[in-house]
C-alpha cells in the first residue's frame, strides 16, 4: 500500500513575542514612528513611554478612526509619511486594535503622491514605486490576527456603495515583528473584549472549514477555538483577571497563525453586509453565521467533523446545538439564511465570493 503524498505549504515571517508588560520593558532597536489607539494608550502612559524610549520614538502618532478606511489611511499619511521621509531607516510601531493594524499595513509603504497611493490600495497593486518600511504590531484586542497575516482588509468608503477591500501586496506584506502584551486588552471595554474574542473564534473555526486548511494549520485552529470556547465566558465575567487575558491573547495569535496560512470563508463573506447595513461590529457579525457554516461544513467533511467534535468535545450532532446555547450566553443570536428562497440566493452568492469560495468543498460522497 503506497503512502498518500503530503502537501504543506506554510510561510509566516513575522517574529513573535507574547509576554504580560511587555510594551513596559522593551525597549527597540533603531528609531521608530508610533501609531497608536487612543482608546488604548492614554497620555499619561504616551508620557512613560516617550520617557523611556527616548530618541528612539522620533513621532507619535494617534489613530482615532472607529473604523480602517482608506481614507483613514490617507489623512493619516499626511501626518506619517513626512516622519519617514526624515528618517528613512525608522519603523512604524502599530499599538492598538485591528483598525490600527489594518491601517499601518498600508502605511508602511511610502508612496510619494497620496493620490497614487489610494489609487495603489483600492487596485491592491502598485501604481507608482513605494518604499517599505518595517512594520511592528502590537494587538490591544484579542482577536484581530492581523499581526502575523499578510494582508490589511480596509473600507472603501468612497465607493458606491462602500464595500470592503484587501491590500495583499505580492511580496512584504506581513509585519516584521509581532509584540503581544496581553495587558494592552485591560483597557477593552465590555463589549470589545466580547466581540474580539468572538472574531478570533471565526478566525479559527474558518480556518478548520477552509478548502487551504493543512495538517499543520488544523491542530492549531483547534485549539484556538477550544481556548476560545473556553475562556472567554470566565473572562467577560472576570475582565480583570490577567490570566485569563493571556490565554484569550495565545487563543488570538493562535487563530491568527492558522487563519494566515487559510485566509477566512463564509461566515466572514456574509459579516461585511450586516455591518454596513445594521452597525453590527465585526465580531458579532462572522459570529452570528456560525452555526449554520458549521452545519454546512460538517455535512461536506469527515475531517470537519472530527476536528468540531474534538474542540466541543462531544459527538458531532450535538455540536452545532452546542455552539448556539454558547453564542446565546453572550448576547449573540444566531442566523440562518436556508428557510427562505431570498435567504439562499444570498448564501449562494457568498459563497461565490472571494472568501467564500474558500469554504471547503464537499468531499462526503
Amino acid at each position: 500500500m503506497v503512502a498518500p503524498t503530503l502537501h504543506l505549504n506554510w510561510h509566516n515571517p513575522v517574529a513573535i513575542r507574547l509576554d504580560p508588560g511587555l510594551l513596559q520593558t522593551l525597549l527597540p532597536l533603531g528609531h521608530f514612528i508610533v501609531l497608536a489607539d487612543p482608546q488604548v494608550i492614554d497620555m499619561g502612559t504616551e508620557a512613560v513611554l516617550r520617557q523611556k524610549w527616548g530618541a528612539l520614538c522620533v513621532q507619535w502618532v494617534w489613530q482615532r478612526e472607529k473604523i480602517s478606511s482608506l481614507q483613514a489611511a490617507q489623512s493619516l499619511s499626511e501626518d506619517i509619511w513626512p516622519a519617514l521621509r526624515l528618517h528613512p531607516d525608522a519603523a512604524l510601531w502599530a499599538i492598538g486594535g485591528g483598525t490600527t493594524l489594518d491601517l499601518a499595513k498600508l502605511l508602511r509603504w511610502r508612496f510619494e503622491v497620496t493620490t497614487v497611493a489610494l489609487s495603489s490600495w483600492q487596485n491592491n497593486r502598485f501604481l507608482a514605486p513605494a518604499v517599505r518600511h518595517t512594520l511592528w504590531c502590537s494587538p490591544s484586542t484579542q482577536g484581530t490576527g492581523s499581526e502575523v497575516t499578510p494582508w490589511a482588509t480596509v473600507w472603501d468608503l468612497q465607493a458606491n456603495p462602500p464595500c470592503k477591500r484587501s491590500w495583499h501586496p505580492e511580496k512584504g506584506g506581513h509585519p516584521d515583528n509581532a509584540w503581544i502584551d496581553p495587558l494592552l486588552s485591560l483597557s477593552c471595554p465590555q463589549q470589545v473584549s466580547r466581540d474580539s474574542g468572538l472574531d478570533a473564534l471565526s478566525h479559527a473555526l474558518e480556518s478548520i472549514w477552509n478548502r487551504h486548511a493543512n495538517r499543520l494549520s488544523r491542530p492549531i485552529a483547534v485549539e484556538a477555538a477550544r481556548l476560545v470556547m473556553d475562556n472567554l465566558p470566565l473572562l467577560l465575567k472576570d475582565p480583570t483577571n490577567t490570566g485569563l487575558r493571556t490565554r484569550m491573547a495565545h487563543a488570538s495569535l493562535l487563530a491568527g497563525l492558522a487563519m494566515s496560512q487559510t485566509q477566512t470563508a463564509l461566515a466572514h463573506a456574509l459579516s461585511y453586509q450586516l455591518t454596513l447595513e445594521e452597525n453590527i461590529p465585526h465580531g458579532e457579525a462572522c459570529a452570528v453565521w456560525l452555526p449554520m457554516a458549521m452545519e454546512i461544513a460538517a455535512g461536506r467533511s469527515a475531517q470537519v467533523r472530527h476536528d468540531l467534535e474534538s474542540i466541543f468535545r462531544m459527538p458531532i450532532e450535538h455540536c452545532v446545538a452546542r455552539m448556539q446555547d454558547w453564542l446565546n450566553t453572550l448576547g449573540v443570536s444566531p442566523r440562518d439564511l436556508r428557510a427562505t428562497v431570498a435567504g439562499q440566493h444570498r448564501l449562494d452568492e457568498a459563497l461565490m465570493s472571494a472568501r467564500g469560495r474558500n469554504f471547503i468543498e464537499d468531499s462526503s460522497l
